[in-house]
């Protein structure tokens, strides 16, 4: 099946309190998808207490008349096998959630109760304050909020969009607890209303059934009245013609040209901002971003991005600049229009846009997996704005070519219609935005440039896409073959394995392949692995220009790095795959990086990992556990130093030895008959005459049972944290699903009380962490409030407590097996996950590929007795290795004397032995 949506045959239905259902029906799909939409975002935010919005929608999750405790629904809905969650956006707020199908008649009068009648107790609403002051600061170093803010403080400021709408403790503390939570029930009365919300269901429920469930739980909300959005304009002309300068927290160069104009994005039969963003971002010869990049002005290039609502829509033209691009920011400006006049020069000739419709009307037909959840959210969204037959068209009608529609969207493009926003470190600026500290100012744009704009300067390199050479002409099913129904070996040889199956589940005309190439040149040290890094991103680059036509044509490629070397993924359409696959692979293989790709991209690598030293405090500690424990991974405070000392010729060096002897595996998998993937593998084989290595093994560090090691990661952020893994004793079945029940088991305690009921910060949770397949779990806090000290001993206070009491979760234990066999069991919902699968079976040795058949069956099979011995286990401290990771922020160091403290990498290696993990891990 190639897609679970047919919107043509959505019914809808109109409630007499007027609140609006649509029902889409999925074929075959055991999950409905539900979102209620409510036209009630931070736009209706009253001017006293912004971010008013934004509580209410936590209030909402706090306790209702049915289900009177915080998070009692969330857990509900979990129970059942589903997930429940909210957004508040400008104009809208979304309540949504997923479950299956039979939990829908049971969870729908919740979902009502809680929406209807929110008990917004006095208590609850002082914690969750905390949680959104949690939220408030744990964004404040985020550069994106910070620009969003300035952005804020940049346009009209008799618009909404100028308020802040996040708030925090010091805006809702401005009233007492009382009065606001008579705001939040006022603001609910006013907005949570029929009239004012519109109802999404995606469900294989027979309407008529659906039908009189919605009626009978949601008759009963009052009608009200549809909220007003007659709102000024978003800018004014003193808001436009300027230039601001932005001073970054990372080490960025960004330039934002914005184009302000109406909703245009919402035309569904034209998409005029589509097909300009498709041209505007291209990356093939003679695009823009292929002009920039050889004037070493632009590394990378995003088009059509921006914030929109129903009334308005910025066009974002996104650029990276270089250093030299920063003090040639105008004249990338000019070429922008220069490419701008270009596509109003070719609307007198259909065939781009026919082609791109054509595109885009085959990404519809042949829809791989599409995201339902965040799908049902946009339309019931949609209700608001479109008719019920609109509605039923937008992913059935073809784009039609207007040149008028066209014409006037590119009206919105010129000179007088524009801003400017400079990102940089070292800019000058004048002001500081609100509520995060950043420096900016803004300065009008040059006469002088303002004049080049509407006058563009000819650029002979400059010229649009010729005709897509990769375009199918027709997409046509081979005929199933038995015998490849599982992945077979068509070469296995010293240094070659090629395996292929066919695809009989999903019949598309789509298929993926994998290639993986072991080469110890490129893992023997960080040197080696430095130059891996800027090899692969200079070959990227090359790759960019000369395939990008393959790219939009459907024909997707990656090219990475792993621990044992590096891997080539091609995916999407099979008729032109195999070209594709082996052009790419020729190509790692014979193009040699200039001098100037090799200092642009080592000075990309370079800022790249210098701005994750400046990541979250969990993200870093997430990202050194992975260090410690996969024996081949590195550290980016070690690959800086490493980068730093690589010179071309290193570069060309280490990368010659690695294709003089590797060891390659493949994989193709999809709609190829035997016969073409038996020609593929000989064609691979012949391009593959160094294939003469052994496979690497991917190998972890054991932690030792009954010994906690500590590990500190120093953190430019001032909140503290702490990671604690758990190490399983080995990676056999019985240790893997033990660990994932466990996890399960604690996972939503662990949240309830330490981020519900303690508030200890906003980043709290579990997670069953593998390991290159070894299983572990991590249990992690981030806190603004809280010492290492006090995060580790909440952690390890609730943990062993639990463990040594898990007997409480015995009557739970049915509905967490019943869960996690759904999960284990859970079909393969696209070509390309099943695709993955298989790699990964093979990759792990698992030739059965039932792994998590296998996983299931130990599940299914387990007693509680087992658990709780094993739960004890981990309790004594005597059967799971442990490893703390810790930030300490603004507060004193973690007390390590319970442990071993090593916060060197290499003696923490060389500290602990190097197990090698089940088969081999390519992702």
């Amino acid at each position: 099946m190639l897609t679970t949506l047919n919107f043509t045959q959505s019914h809808f239905l109109t409630l007499p309190n007027g609140l609006k259902v649509m029902h889409c029906p999925l074929e075959d799909s055991a999950v409905s998808y539900v979102s209620m939409a409510v036209k009630a975002g931070h736009f209706y935010d009253p001017k006293d207490c912004e971010g008013l919005a934004h509580l209410l929608e936590h209030g909402l999750f706090l306790g209702s008349e049915h289900l009177p405790e915080p998070n009692q629904i969330n857990n509900l809905v979990e129970r059942q096998g589903g997930a429940i969650n909210a957004w508040t956006g400008t104009e809208y707020a979304n309540y949504h959630f997923h479950c299956r199908n039979t939990s829908l008649p049971t969870l729908l009068p919740a979902f009502a109760d809680m929406l209807q009648h929110p008990l917004l107790k006095t208590a609850a609403l002082e914690k969750e304050i905390q949680s959104i002051e949690a939220e408030f600061q744990f964004k404040r170093k985020d550069d994106l909020r910070r620009l969003y803010q300035i952005h804020k403080e940049t346009c009209n400021p008799a618009h909404p969009f100028s308020q802040f709408s996040v708030g925090n403790a010091h805006i809702f503390g401005q009233n007492e607890i009382s009065s606001l939570q008579q705001k939040l029930l006022a603001h609910h009365q006013q907005y949570y209303c029929a009239s004012n919300m519109t109802l999404c269901i995606f469900s294989s429920i027979p309407t008529k059934e659906l039908a009189s469930a919605v009626t009978h739980f949601f008759e009963d909300i009052p009608a009200g009245t549809p909220a007003s959005a007659n709102w000024p304009p978003l800018y004014l002309d003193a808001h436009k013609g300027i230039q601001i300068n932005i001073e970054p927290l990372q080490s960025a160069r960004r330039m934002i040209v914005t184009f302000p104009m109406p909703a245009l994005h919402n035309n569904f039969r034209v998409k005029p901002l589509n097909y300009i963003s498709h041209l505007l971002g291209d990356e093939g010869e003679g695009s823009l971003l292929a002009y920039l990049k050889d004037k070493d002005w632009v590394t990378n290039l995003i088009a059509g991005s921006g914030i929109e609502g129903d009334d308005y829509k910025d066009f974002n033209v996104n650029f990276q600049l270089t250093k030299d691009g920063l003090q040639h920011h105008e004249a990338v400006i000019q070429a922008l229009f220069t490419y701008i006049e270009l596509i109003r020069s070719s609307l007198n000739d259909p065939w781009r846009y026919q082609e791109k419709a054509r595109l885009h009307s085959l990404a519809y037909q042949y829809e791989d997996n599409p995201k339902l959840m965040p799908i049902a959210c946009e339309y019931a969204q949609h209700m608001f704005l479109f008719s019920e037959e609109e509605i039923r068209q937008f992913r059935t009608t073809i784009d039609s070519f207007d040149r008028e529609v066209l014409e006037h969207a590119l009206g919105y493009f010129s000179a007088d219609n524009l801003r400017v926003k400079l990102i940089a470190p070292g800019l000058p600026t004048e002001r500081e935005c609100q509520h995060y500290n950043a420096s900016y100012s803004v300065q009008p744009l040059t006469h002088e440039l303002q004049q080049s704009l509407a006058q563009p300067p000819q650029i002979e390199a400059l010229y649009l896409p010729p005709p897509n050479p990769y375009m199918g002409s027709e997409y046509s099913l081979t005929l199933p073959e038995p015998e490849y129904e599982k992945p077979v070996a068509l070469i296995r040889e010293s240094g070659l394995t090629c395996w292929f199956a066919q695809d009989h589940q999903f019949h598309s005309p789509k298929g993926d392949i994998y290639f993986s190439l072991d080469t110890p040149a490129l893992t023997q040290s960080l040197e080696s692995v430095a130059a891996k890094r800027i090899w692969l991103a200079c070959l990227n680059d090359t790759l960019q220009a000369k395939y990008y036509r393959a790219e939009i044509a459907g024909l997707h490629y990656r090219l990475y790095g792993h621990q044992a070397g590096f891997s080539l993924h091609t995916r999407g359409f099979t008729n032109q795959q195999t070209l594709l696959a082996t052009q790419l692979l020729q190509a790692v293989q014979t193009e040699v990086p200039t001098q100037e790709q090799f200092e642009q991209r080592k000075a990309m690598q370079l800022q790249s990992l210098q701005n994750s030293l400046l990541n979250k405090p969990t993200n870093r500690l997430f990202s050194r556990m992975s260090v410690l424990i996969q024996r081949n991974t590195q550290a980016p405070i070690d690959l800086i130093k490493a980068l730093e000392k690589c010179e071309y010729q290193d570069m060309l060096t280490f990368s010659k030895q690695a294709l003089e002897q590797y060891y390659l595996e493949t994989f193709m998998h999809g709609n190829w008959s035997g016969e073409q993937a038996r020609s593929f593998a000989e064609q691979i084989s012949s391009l593959s005459p160094y294939a003469t290595g052994e496979a690497l093994p991917r190998q972890v560090s054991q932690l030792p049972a009954g010994t906690t090691l500590y590990h500190q990661v120093p953190s430019e952020h001032e909140d503290s944290a702490v990671v604690l893994y758990l190490q399983a004793p080995s990676s056999n079945l019985k240790d893997t699903a033990l660990c994932m029940v466990l996890e399960q088991i604690l996972a939503a305690p662990f949240f309830s009380v330490l981020r519900t009921q303690k508030q200890l910060g906003y980043v709290v949770g579990t997670g069953y962490v593998p390991q290159n397949q070894h299983p572990g779990m991590a249990f992690y806090i981030q806190s603004p409030n809280c010492s290492p000290d006090q995060l580790m001993n909440e952690i390890t206070g609730f943990l062993f407590k639990q463990l040594e009491e898990v007997d409480f979760y015995q009557e739970y234990w049915p509905t967490i097996q019943h869960n996690l066999l759904k999960q284990l069991d859970e079909r393969d919902l696209s070509l390309s996950m099943k695709s993955q699968r298989l790699w990964i079976s093979l990759g792990t040795s698992d030739y059965e590929f039932n792994r998590n058949s296998q996983l299931a069956e130990c599940v299914a099979n387990l007693t509680f007795e087992e658990i709780r011995s094993y739960a004890h286990q981990i309790a004594d401290r005597s059967l799971f290795g442990e490893l703390v990771l810790f930030a300490n922020g603004r507060f004193a160091e973690l007390d390590c004397s319970k442990g071993k403290r090593v916060d060197k990498i290499a003696e923490f290696k060389s500290l602990t032995p190097a197990l090698t993990s089940q088969g081999v891990n390519y992702n």
